[in-house]
């Protein structure tokens, strides 16, 4: 009988050398443990099979060498191998059953103080540290290390390593820093927004939704600067931009509001927009009252056949006028007042228009995307009234040139002849006076009349510069110029010269020639100032005299000069002083006198009562304010006596412009209403709204206090045009309908006084230009019975026999 041996220990016995296997049927039939850990032994041999024991090589002081052989069969006989803290000397040669017999489990078990996590077998019978006996295949570096198995490194500063098995750490965002050993991107901080990790290439810090990145490195909220963020990730210079907003270059991180909101959508123009703010029309699309318009089939034949067909018009209709202006029937007294009134109320009318015009370029900016109805008219109506300033501009929109030819440079061309071409037609006025004298100024101050305003508001418009956008934000060094958009304001500085040349030829020539005109009238008109004109009453007659002029003349010249000078005074009192008929007779002796006699009864001295203003300003003496008539009025009809005998080039041709005026020294108003006109111009276009309100007001003040033209009822006019311009100003910065209004008003106020043309001044003119008739006619005075005149007139829509 033989003791069997189940449990073999020889641990911790310094054993070393190979372990032998099997050692024998009997021994290993009957033994369950060999425990042969904490020694040093150097390999693990097997020549056959193996038992089922355990068999215990853990803790060993150096590598052990197990064959992949001795694995196979120990796991093919159920033998139990623990390695447990044994490094594998041959791990080369095992790694191969690393795939078939030796399993990995699921689970990951963390070794915290190592930096790696290793996975154990799943056969229960193989005991091994994963570390020491297939480190690369059963371990991997944990998240915020690197390296490869178990040989793993803490991520440094700056960096991070999110997955196992890292064999470099990735750099966090450019800017951005991290502790060492972070385990994903969102442990690095970023100077601004957050890290994002990029599918490819390297991270990168992202500012969060509804915010971008500027260039200064930090966040903020795509409202402010009218981006649209809905993700994150987006960067300002870059990003998409609410409508009505633009770029002036791509990419930048400066953004304007467009000028009109509606005409930038999805961060461009709209389709027939282009330029700078989408202030300008694109090809194939033509300008007309503020608006971009489809060209659609306009051809170069098209356009000529309207360009001659306009002048065979314009022919026939100026041969028509040519050829009736003697045959048009002659009109009744009254309608022949009306219309010389509604004549110069027309000529107001027309200036009101071409400035209200120029102010509505005070219009704020639309804010919003949507245009309202109010607006929509109001451009309508300043598109309209833009045509009566009789410009270049308006001439190729109605041939629509920019449809046949290139649309810039039709557009630019344009721009610079609307300040030129008056100029131009007044050069060729002044060649005029070579064929016949007073024909070109005359035809000069005309033409002046309807095309100064919008002369000097192409020049102002020429020297303009686009320097703010729609919000009123500064655009720095992408100013432009309004009628050149392609062009910055610092280019292109031959726009600047014509510019200036002509703002010098409308704000300094044509004002210095006025004024030549104002000193021209000042020395002619020497001698009516020098006379004075005065009255007596002898038993119910009035007896006009003169006194003050001299003799230098021949004495036939001076009783024809005196005479008319009699008349005048007589015509001036009849006017003012007699409402009724009157008989007036030239009392010829060495000084002449002319008697009126008034026919009707308790005339003399009579007059309408004052109205409330006139008697609130010159009180309610009327006695000393018909004596200040009569003795304006006199005044009044020797200078357009003088006019009628001055056959002086300069004079004969101002004629017109002279008897627009109540008295020929008040041709200082032409200059100041060219001023103010030239004036308004530039202030506008700088958009001083309250300036412009100033300048009108002060006109209108001017105007009312000096009454300088003829015709009381043009005074009133004028003065009520100014004033309703100031409204207009207002009204185009904070309320459209307030401008529209103020131009109405004017109109309204001419369908009143159309109801009472006449006046006392116009009564005057007719009773001294009656007389100039009958002096026509080449009768002798003293073939006239007793040089007795009965004036009969129609006065008003009344008759009344004077």
């Amino acid at each position: 009988m033989y003791t069997r041996i189940t449990r073999l220990i020889a641990a911790n016995c310094a054993l070393n050398g190979k372990v032998p296997l099997p050692w024998s049927r009997t021994l290993d039939a009957s033994l369950h443990v060999l425990d042969l850990s904490h020694n040093r032994l150097d390999a693990v041999i097997a020549d056959s099979w193996l038992p089922k024991i355990r068999l215990d090589l853990s803790h060993n002081a150096h590598p052990l060498r197990v064959s992949a052989e001795v694995i196979r069969r120990a796991i093919k006989s159920g033998m139990e191998l623990w390695l447990t803290r044994t490094e594998l000397a041959n791990p080369d040669e095992v790694m191969g059953l690393w795939q078939t017999e030796l399993g990995p489990q699921e689970a990951w078990t963390p070794r915290p103080s190592q930096g790696f996590e290793c996975q154990d077998l799943s056969n229960p019978n193989l005991r091994v540290t994963p570390e020491l006996f297939l480190p690369e295949q059963m371990c991997s570096c944990s998240p915020g290390f690197f390296g490869k198995g178990a040989d793993c490194q803490q991520c440094p500063n700056g960096t991070y390593s999110a997955g196992r098995n890292s064999s470099q750490c990735t750099k966090c965002p450019e800017g951005s820093r991290s502790s060492a050993g972070s385990t994903a991107v969102s442990q690095c901080v970023c100077p601004f927004g957050s890290p994002e990790e990029a599918s490819e290439g390297a991270s990168r810090c992202r500012c969060d939704a509804h915010q971008a990145l500027i260039s200064e490195q930090r966040c903020i909220p795509c409202s402010e600067l009218h981006l649209l963020c809905e993700t994150p990730g987006h960067v300002a210079k870059d990003a998409p931009l609410e409508d009505g907003f633009l770029r002036l270059e791509v990419p930048s991180e400066e953004i304007f509001q467009c000028l009109d909101v509606k005409h930038c959508q999805s961060s461009s123009c709209i389709a027939g927009r282009s330029g700078p703010l989408c202030v300008d029309c694109a090809e194939h699309f033509r300008a007309t009252g503020g608006l971009c318009l489809e060209c659609k089939d306009v051809s170069a034949q098209q356009t000529l056949c309207i360009m001659l067909g306009s002048a065979i018009a314009l022919t026939l209709l100026a041969a028509a006028a040519w050829h009736m202006r003697h045959r048009v029937p002659s009109l009744s007294q009254s309608n022949k007042c009306l219309l010389q009134l509604l004549l110069e109320q027309l000529a107001a009318l027309l200036q009101l228009t071409q400035l209200w015009a120029v102010l509505g370029r005070l219009r704020r900016p639309i804010s919003s995307g949507t245009q309202t109805e109010e607006q929509s008219s109001s451009d309508l109506v300043l598109s309209l009234l833009e045509v009566l300033q009789f410009t270049s501009t308006e001439v190729q929109n109605f041939l629509a040139l920019e449809c046949v030819y290139d649309g810039v440079a039709v557009r630019s061309l344009f721009a610079l002849a609307t300040p030129l071409v008056p100029l131009l037609i007044l050069l060729l006025c002044s060649c005029a006076e070579i064929f016949s004298r007073g024909l070109g100024i005359c035809v000069g101050l005309k033409i002046l009349t309807v095309l100064f305003i919008g002369g000097a508001s192409g020049s102002a418009q020429l020297l303009g510069c686009q320097e703010v956008d729609g919000a009123g934000v500064p655009l720095k060094h992408f100013a432009f110029r309004p009628l050149f958009p392609q062009q910055r304001c610092s280019e292109a500085p031959w726009v600047d010269r014509i510019g200036w040349t002509t703002a010098f030829c409308y704000g300094v020539l044509i004002l210095c020639f006025l004024g030549f005109l104002f000193a021209k009238q000042n020395v002619v008109m020497r001698r009516v100032k020098a006379a004075m004109v005065y009255t007596t009453c002898n038993a119910g007659k009035v007896v006009v005299h003169m006194q003050g002029l001299t003799t230098e003349q021949s004495s036939k010249d001076w009783d024809a000069m005196l005479a008319k000078r009699l008349v005048c005074g007589a015509a001036a009192y009849v006017a003012v002083r007699v409402k009724g008929q009157a008989v007036v007779e030239l009392q010829e002796a060495k000084n002449a006198v002319m008697i009126v006699t008034p026919i009707a009864k308790d005339v003399v001295g009579t007059s309408e009562s004052l109205g409330e203003v006139e008697s609130l300003v010159f009180g309610s003496d009327t006695e000393e304010l018909e004596a200040l008539q009569w003795h304006f009025m006199a005044q009044m009809l020797m200078e357009r006596s003088i006019l009628e005998q001055k056959e002086d080039r300069v004079m004969l041709g101002a004629k017109q412009l002279f008897c627009k005026y109540a008295k020929c020294e008040n041709v200082w108003m032409e200059v100041c209403i060219k001023v103010m006109a030239a004036a308004l111009v530039s202030v506008v276009a700088v958009n001083n709204l309250w300036l412009s309100v100033a300048i009108t007001l002060g006109m209108a003040l001017v105007i009312g206090l000096t009454r300088p033209f003829v015709q009381p009822q043009l005074n009133v006019l004028q003065t009520a045009c100014f004033a309703c311009l100031a409204v207009a100003a207002v009204g185009f910065r904070h309320h459209v309908a307030l401008a529209r209004l103020a131009l109405a008003v004017p109109f309204g106020l001419l369908l009143v006084q159309l109801r009472h043309p006449d006046s006392p001044e116009m009564l005057a003119l007719r009773l001294q230009q009656d007389r100039w008739r009958l002096r026509s006619t080449r009768v002798p005075w003293k073939s006239v019975p007793n040089n007795v005149l009965r004036w009969p007139m129609r006065i008003g829509l009344g008759t009344v026999a004077v």
